[in-house]
């Protein structure tokens, strides 16, 4: 027979045990409902498309693929042999059509005395007049093709719209390039930003200007911190090649995930972060950021 003290003992035990598995249970869901995570994530970039404004060979490289360059930096140039004539060609056009202008000019005060004298019938004051307006019209298309060459000639040199990274570049030297034909791709490294896909179901909770902690699989001991930038107003699938047909016979309900924008308000230079890699997120939805 057991001793009276086990025999208290033991209920007292499983009411302890009882008691702290609810305590934990309910510690465990107070903080399932202050911290949403997801997986699929991926971490985001502006990306600009680089391409010219003119066709040429590529006359000089400066940068490579991968190469991180400054605003301004110089990125390639464009022979620019066949501009310069241009623009010399565009010069001497000035100078003809001012000539030109000059001389109907002259005509039409000659022509304006002698009409006035009787020597001459207005109508040759009118063609006279004519002439002058011609030759004026003449001299600003010459000063339109002017300016465009000079612009065509600056456009073969290529500089950085922004600072950022060089990729997917596969130029060199004497390689043809077309106008408007994208050529690579430069990754703006200003800001950053993750897109976190959630369950429907978890955006309840989910708000604008939440904290935001991030850990990429690339470097799982380093943590980055965000903020909640925009929620989408619409599932991922919603404007995919082949939505979902939901109005078919054979309709199964499937949970969406919705796009959040998380922007890196902390990115470091020794974790430099790269566009597409994958990252885990945890949304702290009882902080907001300090103002």
């Amino acid at each position: 027979m057991e001793k009276p003290e086990k025999q208290f003992q033991k209920p007292v035990i499983l009411g302890l045990l009882t008691l702290i598995l609810l305590i934990g249970g309910y510690a465990y869901w107070r903080y399932l409902q202050t911290h949403i995570s997801t997986d699929n994530a991926y971490v985001n970039a502006h990306s600009i498309q680089i391409a010219t404004q003119v066709s040429g060979p590529v006359l000089t490289l400066f940068v490579d693929n991968n190469r991180t360059v400054n605003q301004g930096d110089p990125l390639f140039d464009i022979d620019p042999a066949p501009f310069e004539h241009a623009l010399h060609k565009a010069e001497a056009q000035i100078l003809h059509d001012q000539a030109h202008l000059k001389n109907a000019q002259t005509n039409l005060d000659r022509v304006a005395k002698l009409v006035d004298k009787k020597f001459l019938s207005p109508d040759e004051k009118d063609n006279a007049v004519t002439a002058v307006s011609v030759a004026a019209a003449n001299l600003k298309l010459a000063e339109a093709s002017l300016a465009q060459a000079k612009l065509d000639l600056e456009h073969t040199h290529i500089t950085a719209p922004a600072s950022g990274i060089i990729n997917n570049m596969i130029l060199r030297p004497g390689t043809m390039v077309q106008a408007q034909v994208p050529l690579f791709v430069l990754i703006s490294n200003q800001q950053f930003w993750i897109d976190a896909n959630f369950k429907e179901t978890e955006l309840k909770n989910i708000k604008p200007s939440q904290m935001v902690s991030i850990v990429l699989d690339m470097y799982p001991s380093q943590i980055f911190h965000g903020v909640i930038d925009s929620i989408s107003h619409s599932s991922g699938t919603a404007y995919s090649l082949l939505p979902p047909q939901n109005a078919t016979g054979n309709w199964v309900k499937v949970t969406q995930r919705i796009p959040v924008k998380i922007m890196v308000i902390d990115p470091n230079p020794e974790f430099p972060l790269r566009v597409g890699a994958t990252a885990s997120v945890t949304v702290l939805t009882h902080q907001t950021p300090k103002t």
